[in-house]
């Protein structure tokens, strides 16, 4: 990925076959960031020194798959609430989590005024319904699991950069890894179509 001074919009993707989608627009850049909250953030590290350098503020756009025991597979969310998925415990933990709100510049609220029942989770895990794990943080029913969103969410809150999300829903949380590895061919087609038209309205 090379961004230029042109860069408008650059779009973030864990893995490159969860979304078919090509451009040759210049004011479009896509960058894999990989699996994972770790990989997310060390990602955008570098990305962000390459934005310092062109002396740019593009919007950031995640795009990806999610787990979700409330949506059918290939239903497509556009989340606006975002939150640490590991952190439940009562006290410390919960104090040192900024829960996010918003599309394009975000919002830090409280916690007692975070929405879980419209939010997207990020876990360092993929959620499986039949775990202890999932016993404990059922009742907060999100929208969906994944395993970034919040940790680009938190960076670009931080940057003061314009953050936006698009998930479809890959799985159930209730298979493997397998699983959401045999369904990608089948949604990335679409997720490509969708970001298109949300890009066209953007710009």
């Amino acid at each position: 990925m090379t961004l230029t001074k042109d860069t408008q919009t650059i779009i973030l993707v864990a893995n490159r076959n969860e979304l078919s989608f090509e451009t040759k627009d210049e004011k479009i850049a896509i960058y894999e960031i990989g699996v994972g909250k770790v990989n997310a953030i060390v990602s955008l590290s570098l990305l962000l020194e390459q934005i310092k350098i062109l002396d740019i503020r593009p919007t950031l756009v995640n795009v990806g798959t999610v787990g979700s025991t409330r949506y059918p597979i290939e239903h497509v969310l556009y989340p606006n609430h975002f939150a640490q998925g590991d952190a439940y415990t009562d006290g410390f933990f919960l104090e040192n989590t900024v829960f996010l709100t918003g599309k394009g510049l975000l919002n830090k609220v409280n916690h007692e005024d975070f929405d879980y029942n419209n939010s997207i989770l990020t876990s360092d895990r993929f959620i499986n319904i039949n775990t202890a794990f999932y016993q404990d943080i059922k009742d907060l029913n999100p929208q969906a699991f994944d395993m970034e969103a919040y940790a680009l969410a938190f960076f670009c809150y931080t940057h003061n950069l314009p953050f936006y999300a698009i998930k479809i829903v890959s799985d159930n949380c209730d298979g493997t890894v397998k699983d959401w590895e045999s369904i990608l061919s089948s949604i990335s087609g679409k997720l490509g179509t969708i970001v298109d038209d949300f890009l066209t309205q953007l710009h």
